[in-house]
């Protein structure tokens, strides 16, 4: 579990805003500094108006070293000479200064091209990184249509509007900034030119306090004002938001063997009991039942510590062994929620368990993940979960929903440990599903679920319609299925 402020994140979750890049092309104007002697000429001129052996004998200059640099600033159309044989500025000259003996700056117009990217709901830049962001592991957040289709032109406002704090984060182009004393301003954008469309991941932690009441979401730093974009994601929570299923939930803890956590909900109450949760847990410590409760998705990172506590020293001790281990069954059940999944972080943690399942010379363990269908011909799903867990599409298995009504998702180690999370829907407390679960490594409770799980894997939800559909990527092919 993850502490923040007193408060515990229940889960996390990526929102997709929509986001383009695009290549700007501008004119700014640079305020330059002079050389020594020009500059020091013209400050003592502006000063007031005097005679080149006044000049001369300031600057300690000979005759021709005065004449020469005279007849430079002249030339250049910085100085005159008046009727009385003077020096004075020309009207040029004097736009150098805007105060009595300050330092001349010279206006130069320059252009100049950034790649630089935008999302499409505040027109915020994102920055000129050119990140390979993928539409999955996240839930996608819906814009105005207009602003796609306007992007261009409202990048060209943004860009103008926000091209002092572009500057200042080092967005553009260095030779902008050459001059440390230099203070470049925009002239115009010459055009503005859309590159393509891509993902900016929003990374949301849902969180209650310490009275088990939700807590209000964080604003995003990376954007210029966050309301329209927390109006946006709650329309999409609202769409995915379920009846509550506690009801539900109790009687998978019932089928489970489950006594402790349906504690955690006391009878009429909608929210969660953080209190007991917390005395459960020291009770664990010290306790020698193998059992560790958490709340939140097991694919964060403070919850996959303790699945690692269990899963390396396993890892470990089988690369040591001689005798082939490699099929022992590690399988993920995935649970029929909307919420679940939605974070690149599960995407990094099923990667790390294929990784660590072999090594040059043998396999540590058969894994397998196992995802919601309605069945073998359910091909709308079976593509979208190809698409999430591209490129381990070989290890992805279609699972017809219902084990355990769809709340509980599940990895189980064969003969080692197993970690059971109830996906607990309670809309009145609760935007999103409130994940809360526990990891076990005693014996004859892991071989109960293990079991309740093997049962389902290789029974029929009617006659003739196994519950394990096989591979996903065998989906639509017809012809024998691969069962694991």
């Amino acid at each position: 579990m993850e502490i923040i402020e007193n408060n515990l994140a229940y889960h996390e979750i990526d929102f997709l805003l929509p986001a383009q890049r695009f290549n700007i092309n501008f004119s700014y104007i640079t305020q330059k500094g002079l050389p020594f002697v020009r500059e020091f000429v013209l400050r003592l001129v502006h000063l007031a108006p005097i005679s080149a052996t006044q000049v001369a004998a300031f600057f300690g200059f000979s005759h021709g070293e005065v004449h020469e640099a005279i007849e430079d600033l002249v030339d250049r159309g910085e100085l005159t000479l008046t009727a009385d044989g003077r020096l004075t500025l020309t009207e040029k000259a004097n736009g150098y200064f805007t105060e009595l003996g300050e330092v001349p700056r010279l206006s130069l117009l320059r252009d100049s091209t950034a790649y630089l990217s935008f999302d499409l709901a505040t027109f915020s830049c994102l920055g000129k990184d050119n990140f390979f962001e993928k539409w999955k592991a996240g839930l996608p957040i819906k814009v105005d249509n207009d602003n796609a289709s306007r992007s261009e032109k409202l990048v060209e406002k943004s860009f103008q509007r926000q091209f002092q704090k572009i500057l200042d984060d080092g967005l553009l182009s260095k030779s902008l900034m050459e001059d440390e004393n230099d203070i470049p301003s925009i002239y115009a954008v010459t055009s503005v030119n859309k590159i393509k469309q891509l993902p900016l991941r929003l990374p949301v932690k849902f969180k209650v306090s310490e009275e088990g009441e939700n807590v209000e979401r964080d604003d995003f730093e990376i954007l210029s004002n966050s309301d329209y974009v927390h109006g946006q994601i709650s329309l999409e929570i609202d769409h995915l938001s379920r009846p509550s299923n506690l009801d539900d939930i109790r009687i998978a803890m019932e089928e489970i063997g489950d006594s402790e956590t349906s504690k955690l909900f006391e009878i009429g109450s909608d929210r969660i009991n953080l209190r007991y949760l917390e005395d459960l847990r020291k009770f664990e410590k010290n306790s020698r039942k193998g059992r560790n409760t958490f709340l939140g998705p097991i694919y964060s990172s403070a919850n996959w510590e303790l699945v690692q506590m269990h899963l390396a020293p396993l890892i470990k001790e089988r690369r040591e062994r001689e005798v082939d281990v490699g099929r022992t069954s590690f399988l993920w059940v995935a649970p029929s929620d909307p919420f679940w999944g939605k974070s690149s972080s599960l995407q990094v943690r099923f990667a790390e368990i294929l990784n660590n399942a072999r090594t040059k010379e043998k396999r540590i363990y058969s894994p397998a993940m196992y995802l919601p269908v309605q069945g073998p011909d359910d091909l709308r799903s079976a593509r979208q979960w190809k698409r999430e867990f591209d490129p381990y599409t070989d290890t992805t298995y279609g699972l017809i929903e219902g084990f355990l009504r769809g709340n509980v998702e599940v990895l189980y180690f064969e003969g080692e440990f197993v970690v059971v999370i109830y996906h607990v829907s309670l809309p009145g407390a609760y935007p999103v599903s409130l994940p809360i679960g526990f990891i076990s490594t005693e014996r004859r409770f892991v071989q109960s679920v293990g079991g309740l799980l093997k049962r389902y894997l290789d029974g029929n939800s009617r006659f003739d319609r196994p519950n394990n559909c096989g591979l996903l990527t065998r989906f639509g092919r017809g012809g024998d299925q691969d069962h694991r």
